[in-house]
């Protein structure tokens, strides 16, 4: 296969020459010649001969590359001895490598002084211009973003401006990092006298000569990313002038001593990892380091065992990697925020301001990284001596051992320090004082649908809040638009809207939004939607979601942004009924709110009567059929359900009447009964009904053409009418309230 190749090189140059015509760079899209086209050339003296292989058109072009390292003829399959070759990409003595879609093994005994084809010498290195070059710049074509909720990656960097510039869209510092913990890398290469000294087996550590043996480095079990762990991907491209050349692998260096190697391909990706505070770490070889302040990268193509079109073995550019975020334009790049959970967004309630109490989504969960900062005295267990270094689960060597030199503080109980040693965990957060575990808390803004007396809404007593641990990354302003509107009732064909203003402009030290007194258009039987949408093209945001960031990459962009309102996304939102009959002083779900008793006044007004008093067979029944021949007023009580706006359809009463009985009798009738309540006018606390009265009583009758008859006993059943308005009296929970409003 090399000597063909060699072959194709050499022709083109012989009938290059025979036509007096100086090779030029070949063009973008210009094809190679076809093999039968192609007059066949002698070879030069000292070149390997090879009959009928077809040669190349154009050699590859590697302009602007860092370096290059080109084989002499007939050393494609040379086999020296270790040592004195150059390295396959530079620094391989402090370069970790981490191998993906190919075998390792022989890259790794190649770096580690192995057999490949500049090991036994010969191979030249041609430095080209050591700093920045518009080719190498070139090679990198996008910068991506990639989470487990977004459907398709992000573009954040890639997009050409008015002047051709690519330009930053979105800064994803605010994110969260995937992690890489799970992949396997091997070390930089040693030196013979320390690979001596490394115990046999090591992965990256010869264990023996020849050094062709390489123990394969495996990756562990990845962890599960969180939604918002975000994963930032280089999108690549070889320079098409020198595409011509037969690399067989790339190997992407960073700044920070860390390698990833791949096959070759003319466009390819490459995962990063962005290091938004601190300088590089120590390196690991799990995942290049890009900065937010921008940096470079080296890319190389080579071959190990056969050389690319030219001898070329491996060319090197250098890229320039942008900086992540903006500081410098008037407009910078907004914030990428991870979208807010469905419980984060919360809505709370009552008649009266209430205390804060702990947020539990404000906690970071069990086994999270700990957040940034200085790190707290460690405890100390019973007997005041310090734990054991096995214990902590550092080991006894690496990153977890101190520098020599390093100043530690000693164990102050070993040492007979009298000062108490320090707590061993933090209490338990306590909840802020008048708050009461048993009463309904905050609920969630997750499109389902509460349940709450009018007081706080006419008060102003109601906010949302934004909660959750990711709050705390919001560096910057969060625009959201809050919405309230009332849906049992239309204007115009369309919802009331109650609230005036919605934006809310949510910082970490401000993650509350009152909702302002109702007055206008409410009443105490109302339904309501709040709903909160994200509110991206605002100018007094500087923060984007994660979801809404494909949407409107464009218009951030435009000198045009357009119309903020319909850029909005619903983030959450909740149906409120909002009843004034019985029920606690904050937010229920529908589920929980159930139903209650209500008592409230009624006037019943009959139409017939079939009254008896006394003894049926002492006195005759007292029949009154006409019309409104008795008007009273009741204290009625029933089970009314708020939400399906529905009694229960028979209600006690205790009450009187003033009845008219004939022949100059009056009768005052107090009495204990039942009716209906199924109404025939209006809904809701509206108890305006027909239908039967029965109930038993005292009667004192009084006659204006003779003597009172006096106290007599009586029942009745009455046709009767009855118009009344239920008012919140008392309600069934665990403790009495007036005007308020839950289940049971």
């Amino acid at each position: 296969m090399s000597a063909r190749r060699s072959a194709m090189f050499l022709s083109a140059v012989a009938l290059a020459a025979a036509l007096a015509a100086p090779a030029a760079a070949p063009a973008q899209d210009e094809p190679e010649t076809d093999a039968e086209e192609a007059a066949p050339a002698a070879a030069p003296a000292g070149a390997r001969s090879a009959t009928g292989a077809p040669p190349m058109a154009v050699p590859a072009d590697f302009g602007g590359s860092l370096q290059v390292v080109r084989a002499p003829a007939g050393t494609a399959g040379a086999a020296a001895a270790s040592g004195g070759g150059p390295e396959i990409f530079p620094d391989a003595r402090r370069v970790w490598m981490s191998v993906r879609d190919t075998d390792p093994v022989p890259i790794e005994a190649a770096r580690q002084g192995g057999r490949w084809l500049c090991s036994g010498g010969g191979c030249a290195a041609q430095t080209g211009d050591p700093g920045q070059s518009p080719i190498g710049d070139q090679i990198l074509r996008s910068i991506k973003l990639q989470t487990p909720t977004l459907p398709l990656p992000l573009t954040v960097w890639g997009r050409l401006s008015e002047d051709g510039q690519r330009l930053l869209d979105f800064d994803p510092v605010l994110l969260g990092r995937r992690s890489y913990r799970h992949v396997c890398a091997y070390r930089p290469v040693a030196p013979v006298a320390d690979a001596a000294r490394s115990p046999a087996g090591a992965p990256g550590v010869p264990a023996a000569s020849p050094r062709d043996h390489v123990d394969v480095c495996r990756d562990g079990r990845p962890e599960p990313p969180p939604p918002d762990a975000g994963e930032l991907t280089l999108g690549m491209q070889w320079p098409k002038q020198s595409e011509m050349a037969d690399f067989h692998y790339l190997a992407i260096v960073d700044s920070c001593g860390n390698a990833r190697v791949q096959p070759f391909q003319r466009t390819f990706t490459v995962p990063v990892l962005e290091v938004a505070s601190g300088g590089c770490g120590r390196p690991d070889g799990k995942v290049l380091r890009v900065f937010p302040g921008g940096g470079w990268l080296r890319v190389t193509a080579f071959n190990l065992h056969e050389p690319a079109a030219g001898n070329v073995v491996n060319a090197t550019y250098r890229v320039t990697i942008p900086p992540l975020e903006n500081l410098v334009e008037s407009n910078p790049a907004r914030l990428l925020f991870p979208d807010p959970l469905a419980d984060d967004l919360k809505v709370d309630c009552g008649p009266t301001p209430i205390a804060p109490r702990a947020d539990p989504g404000s906690a970071p969960p069990p086994g999270s990284a700990r957040p940034p900062g200085p790190t707290g005295p460690a405890a100390a267990p019973p007997g005041g001596r310090p734990p054991p270094r096995a214990a902590t689960g550092q080991p006894r060597g690496g990153a977890g051992t101190p520098p020599a030199g390093a100043r530690q503080g000693p164990p102050a109980a070993a040492q007979g320090d009298p000062r108490p040693p320090p707590r061993a965990a933090l209490p338990p957060p306590r909840l802020a004082p008048g708050a009461d575990p048993s009463r309904p808390g905050p609920q969630p803004l997750a499109h389902g649908a509460v349940v709450i007396s009018p007081a706080p809404l006419r008060l102003g007593n109601c906010r949302i809040r934004l909660t959750g641990q990711t709050k705390h990354r919001l560096v910057a302003p969060l625009a959201l638009h809050v919405s309230l509107t009332r849906t049992d009732q239309l204007r115009g064909g369309a919802p009331i809207e109650l609230l005036q203003d919605g934006t809310w402009i949510v910082t970490p030290s401000s993650a509350e939004f009152p909702l302002p007194p109702l007055a206008e258009d409410f009443d105490g039987d109302a339904r309501l939607r709040l709903a909160v949408y994200s509110d991206p093209l605002s100018p007094q945001g500087k923060v984007v979601l994660l979801s809404d960031a494909g949407r409107v990459a464009s218009s951030l962009r435009s000198s045009d942004p357009g119309e903020p309102e319909r850029a909005r996304r619903l983030v959450g939102s909740v149906a409120i009924h909002s009843v004034p009959l019985c029920g606690e002083d904050n937010f229920e779900t529908l589920e929980a709110a159930g139903s209650c008793f209500r008592t409230y006044l009624t006037v019943p007004a009959m139409l017939a009567t079939l009254q008896i008093t006394r003894a049926p067979w002492v006195e005759k029944p007292l029949v009154t059929r006409s019309v409104l021949s008795a008007v009273g007023v009741a204290l009625a009580i029933d089970r009314y359900d708020p939400v399906e706006r529905r009694a229960f359809p028979v209600a006690a009463q205790l009450g009187g009447f003033v009845q008219t009985l004939g022949e100059g009798r009056v009768g005052l009738l107090g009495y204990v009964g039942i009716a209906p309540t199924v109404p025939i006018l209006g809904s809701g606390g509206n108890t305006t009904s027909f239908g039967f009265l029965a109930g038993i009583g005292l009667e004192y009758i009084t006659n204006e053409a003779g003597p009172d008859e006096g106290l007599k006993p009586a029942a009745f059943l009455s046709a009767v009418v009855q118009v009344g308005q239920a008012a919140p009296q008392i309600s069934t929970s665990r403790s009495a309230s007036f005007g308020t409003y839950a289940g049971d």
